[in-house]
């Protein structure tokens, strides 16, 4: 029996089950082709007449209306301009990676190996270099976003670019990120001083999941070492990377460890509620830039996501309004006079982006307090980036939308004066249309970007940027509300009833108001307290515990005395500083590192009931005041070790067991193996890339997910690699138990890329590769390539270049 073949019609793929084809079609949108010839399309079977399979006659109507394109031409060149864009927005993505330059592997080797492998596969874009901004290497594939398939059973496993590319990006040295996201960290830290170099710079992401921009943010604070040494060491700076979503900030951590993240604090909190962390010596700390790329609709990332053109309505803007404006009202809160702010967005929608930036800004106080900086003219420039509106249109919640006459609605506002009285208590706010009353203010928002996809200027989505300067000292301003419906005195409530209402106070905190009778007594169990939160007995107002204040917030009344808060809870740092001789000493003693080395100088404990983890975090990291019990708290530095507890009233000995190591962690691999001069060994590319393919090929015999995930992805025959015996044999190896640190380098082109794993010996002398299957793989995957695509010459001359023998290793 014969089976049916269905193919695609777009891209001619065939399936031989109906199952297989339909969910092609579901990813991609592609069309049908049956085996008689009939043709489908995926948009077939939409019930929305308007909407195409790559396509939204509201969409396109909508920001037609609104101008979004504002050239100096005429309305009509400008029509045709959008006609344009909208016809680019309907095609696919091409896939970007951005090359990390302080990666462990190595910036510039990983672009000269990926020069080597591509030839014309490649196109490089290079952002920044220009009035001191740092320059960005962005590398563009000819494989289109929505074709990509990498991971799919019909992948094309034999395309050795694609295979290095995700190596790559596996142990950090490239990272897949869009063009235009790479935009808003460039904007932060070009704008304003150039003297990076000669001050400490504080950095917060508001919202920082997935982690492409924190990435980016983590690879420019390492850009302050390029004049001081080397790109590395741990730069005097700070980054706080926050999210509100508990799994997409562990999904960060995770990508974060696979680049040096010594400055990095990362937290989970509500980006509207961000706390106010406290520095040791008891003053609040305040940022030098904040970047706040807010949730948002996503209408310009419809070139990667085609959900965007069923999907896609007024409502979900509206909705999201008021959260956007009090993210970007806290920013501005966290900035230091003279720090700078970047909002960003992937949406097109003025709502989002104009409307939020002019109604804070008008709401804090004007420009006098805040101003809006102009983007970077060689940025502007080259991409083509459109202006600011100054002046725009809010429509109803049913725009596009067809009524009960089965007529399609496009009904909008130029003020909130115009909008109907049944309007005006829905999802229309007076935040949404411009602020007519400042004139200054109106002539700032041209300053801000709008960046679409135009002919021979940017093949990216769409994206709006607007960079903002906190200008004086001083709490920001309340704007006083006019359109209140009742008087003070006609909202007073009866103390007699317990009344329950929130408000936004100027630090951005939730304080709960709760006004009752001054003879009825509060208790502290009472469920709206919590643990060391207390009610003032003149205005009764709840204070929260963790102002850890003696006075009222409101009446500054003093906090009363009593049995519960006299006796505070003593609260033990998270980061605590190692005592050099019975903790920090013996392991850098084990490795060999010289306790004077300055890169080791920050180096804190997180002790745990069992074990204490050694973590390698920035000064000003180490200069924070971080409690134990602070939920918030992820991760912070680099986590290098773990050891056993030291137990209560132990003596010191010349072998305590509490100085073995239990862990030694991935990410500290690399940085130890670059000051080690004990447990650590170095070994040609040939030896290296043996022990690499012996280690996985015992890692594959185990029923993993992850290794069930290596069988798709390496396409690397290991058998031959493997050789005749033990990769370890051939090296004399110290007899000593323990974890050691094998490494090789791969010279290219001037520059050079670095290699470590770990392994840990047994005490019947067999050894055991420890780190990670994947980035073992990853690693296989680069050496590998690394030698097929460099002449033989240069792996003779590699352990020459190096300075060591194949048999040279350091003594335990």
């Amino acid at each position: 029996m014969s089976t049916k073949v269905m193919d695609c019609a777009t891209c001619g793929q065939s399936f031989s089950s109906r199952n297989q084809l339909f969910k092609h079609l579901k990813e991609l949108g592609h069309g049908v082709q049956t085996a008689d010839g009939n043709n489908k399309s995926a948009a077939d079977n939409s019930d929305k007449a308007s909407i195409t399979e790559r396509g939204n006659e509201a969409y396109y109507k909508y920001y037609l209306q609104q101008k979004i394109i504002n050239t100096e031409d005429t309305d009509a060149a400008n029509e045709q301009l959008w006609k344009d864009v909208y016809d680019n927005l309907r095609s696919p993505l091409p896939i970007t990676y951005r090359i990390q330059e302080s990666s462990w592997v190595g910036g510039d080797f990983s672009a000269n190996l990926l020069s080597l492998v591509a030839k014309d596969e490649l196109q490089n874009w290079s952002m920044g270099g220009e009035d001191g901004a740092p320059k960005i290497r962005i590398t563009m594939t000819k494989e289109c976003h929505h074709f990509n398939r990498s991971r799919n059973e019909n992948s094309n496993r034999d395309n050795k670019l694609s295979s290095i590319l995700h190596a790559l990006q596996e142990l950090g040295a490239t990272y897949r990120q869009e063009l235009v996201s790479a935009i808003p960290p460039l904007v932060l830290w070009s704008c304003g001083s150039n003297e990076k170099d000669e001050r400490k710079e504080f950095i917060v992401d508001l919202c920082a999941a997935p982690g492409s921009k924190s990435l980016q943010l983590l690879d420019l604070l390492h850009s302050m070492n390029e004049k001081g040494g080397d790109a590395n060491d741990i730069p005097n700076g700070l980054l706080v990377v926050n999210d509100s979503d508990r799994h997409r900030i562990i999904t960060l951590c995770q990508r974060s460890r696979r680049v040096p993240r010594g400055p990095m604090l990362a937290i989970n909190m509500d980006a509207r509620y961000f706390p106010g962390i406290r520095r040791k010596s008891g003053y609040k700390q305040k940022y030098d830039k904040v970047l706040a790329d807010v949730p948002c609709s996503g209408d310009g990332t419809s070139r990667k996501n085609k959900n965007v053109w069923n999907e896609w309505s007024i409502p979900q803007a509206m909705s999201l309004h008021k959260l956007q404006r009090k993210i970007l009202r806290r920013g501005l809160e966290l900035l230091r006079p003279g720090g700078l702010i970047v909002y960003s967005t992937c949406s097109l929608n003025p709502l989002e982006n104009e409307a939020v930036v002019s109604s804070v800004i008008d709401d804090v106080g004007g420009t006098d307090k805040v101003k809006i900086v102009p983007l970077p003219p060689w940025l502007t420039t080259k991409f083509k980036a459109m202006k600011g509106l100054s002046t725009w249109l809010v429509p109803t919640s049913k725009y596009g939308k067809a009524n009960k006459e089965e007529d399609v609605a496009f009904d909008m506002y130029e003020c909130y004066a115009d909008v109907p009285a049944k309007l005006k208590s829905g999802k229309i706010t007076p935040s949404m249309f411009p602020v007519v009353s400042d004139l200054e203010l109106k002539s700032q928002l041209q300053h801000c970007a709008r960046f679409v996809p135009l002919k021979d200027s940017i093949d990216s989505g769409g994206f709006f940027v607007a960079c903002l300067i906190r200008l004086k000292v001083g709490e920001l301003g309340e704007k006083p509300k006019t359109d209140k419906k009742k008087s003070d005195d006609e909202t007073k409530t009866d103390v007699s009833e317990p009344v329950k209402r929130a408000r936004v106070s100027d630090d951005a905190q939730i304080q709960t108001v709760i006004e009752t009778d001054a003879s009825k007594a509060v208790s502290p169990t009472n469920e709206l307290l919590r643990e060391g939160d207390w009610i003032c007995e003149v205005c009764y107002k709840l204070n929260f515990g963790r102002r850890d204040s003696r006075t009222c917030i409101g009446c500054k009344k003093r906090k009363p005395k009593t049995i519960d808060t006299e006796e505070k809870v003593k609260r033990e740092p998270l980061l605590k500083a190692p005592c050099n001789k019975n903790e920090l000493d013996p392991f850098l003693d084990f490795f060999g590192i010289s306790s004077s080395n300055s890169t080791f100088q920050n180096v804190r404990i997180i002790h745990r009931k069992r074990e204490r983890t050694f973590v390698l975090v920035s000064a000003p990291v180490a200069a924070l005041s971080i409690s134990e019990q602070w939920g918030a708290f992820r991760e912070a530095g680099i986590s290098l070790i773990t050891m056993p507890t030291i137990p209560s009233g132990e003596e010191e000995s010349e072998n305590p067991k509490h100085t073995d190591i239990t862990t030694l962690f991935d990410e500290a691999v690399p940085l130890l193996a670059l000051h080690a001069k004990k447990r650590h060994i170095n070994i040609s590319t040939i030896s290296f890339q043996k022990a690499l393919a012996q280690s996985i090929f015992e890692d594959l015999k185990k029923e993993t997910a992850e290794t069930e995930r290596i069988k798709t992805t390496i396409d690397i025959p290991l058998t031959p690699l493997c050789g005749n015996g033990p990769w370890y044999e051939s090296h004399e190896i110290a007899t000593e138990p323990g974890v050691f640190i094998v490494s090789c380098a791969c010279p290219l082109k001037g520059d050079v890329g670095r290699f470590s794993f770990w392994c840990r010996r047994h005490t019947d002398g067999n050894v055991t590769t420890e780190t990670s299957s994947r980035v073992l793989a990853a690693m296989l995957v680069v050496v590998h390539t690394y030698l097929e695509v460099t002449p033989a010459e240069g792996e003779r001359n590699n352990l020459k270049w190096m300075g060591v023998d194949d048999t040279q290793f350091f003594n335990v």
